[in-house]
């Protein structure tokens, strides 16, 4: 899904995979999981002849499909096939479809949950805290264990400033020891990014962060960006999109960024006070400017 609701059925998830992977154990990474289950259920439906089948099931191939029903294939898919849930951050539509389809895990079999620090200690304190949902992670008070939380390693010390020497960005971009192997024949790695800001009572207005993910192939070093949620640095009162975009922009002028996926969850209409850390079209080309320059 790609929408943040209203339909539950439709929300954030993302599966990626190395195309010089065969079809095996631990070869897709999820970017969130607002859907998980369902979404893959959905993706592998009968098709509307009875003697075809849907591009999905096509396209995992029939000997990775070992059942019958829609539901098993998929229940196959999400426990066996995805390695690793990479969350953006921890709003319902990016997170509810791991929490509810964590119960199917096993603890001689757990699904690992990753993200940026802040995001991570976000889901053990406030979902899987034995109030709203019992804790299945691994740490915490009574952990169950179904879930194993990783953290991905992050420097808030490397920012980039339009001060700083050409050479000494070029080298925190290049720094190959800020990925990590995130699945068969991929990596990952992770940014800060805004989404709006939040109000404590009694203290001052801070922003919410979310993430953007380079996905890198080991093999063809081509690379991906994908972003969470996200506003444009113009109206953040902590913006990082940035540093993002100088990251990209060395990819991309060594040719190995392939693709960029990144939200536009209003009109152009929309004022900019109610754009709640997301973009617009003007925002979006706003951004991409910046990337461009």
């Amino acid at each position: 899904g790609t929408s943040g609701g209203p339909f539950e059925f439709g929300v954030s998830g993302y599966l990626i995979k190395s195309n010089t992977e065969p079809w095996a154990k631990d070869t897709l990474v999820a970017i969130d999981a607002g859907t998980y289950m369902s979404g893959v259920m959905q993706a592998l439906r009968p098709a509307t002849s009875p003697s075809a089948i849907s591009p999905a099931q096509q396209q995992l191939g029939t000997g990775l499909l070992p059942y019958v029903s829609p539901l098993s294939n998929a229940a196959y898919v999400v426990r066996e096939l995805v390695s690793t849930v990479c969350i953006t951050h921890a709003h319902l539509d990016h997170l509810a479809g791991f929490v509810i389809n964590s119960g199917c895990f096993s603890v001689e079999n757990p699904k690992k949950l990753a993200g940026l620090p802040w995001v991570v200690d976000g889901v053990l304190k406030h979902i899987f805290n034995n109030v709203i949902w019992p804790n299945m992670s691994n740490e915490g008070d009574d952990p169950i264990g179904m879930v194993t939380l990783h953290r991905f390693g992050y420097s808030a010390d490397k920012i980039a400033d339009d001060d700083e020497p050409v050479g000494v960005i070029e080298d925190y971009f290049d720094d190959e020891d800020d990925y990590e192997t995130i699945a068969n024949g991929l990596d990952i790695r992770a940014y800060p990014v805004s989404h709006g800001c939040v109000h404590d009572t009694g203290k001052a207005p801070k922003a919410y962060e979310s993430s953007a993910y380079f996905l890198r192939d080991k093999n063809s070093g081509k690379e991906i960006l994908i972003f969470g949620d996200v506003e444009p640095d113009s109206v953040s009162m902590d913006p990082q999109n940035r540093t993002v975009w100088m990251a990209a922009a060395q990819k991309f002028g060594r040719n190995k960024l392939s693709a960029i996926f990144i939200e536009c969850s209003y009109a152009s209409i929309q004022p900019e006070h109610s754009l709640f850390g997301h973009l617009s079209p003007p925002y979006l080309i706003q951004e991409l400017k910046m990337f461009a320059s």
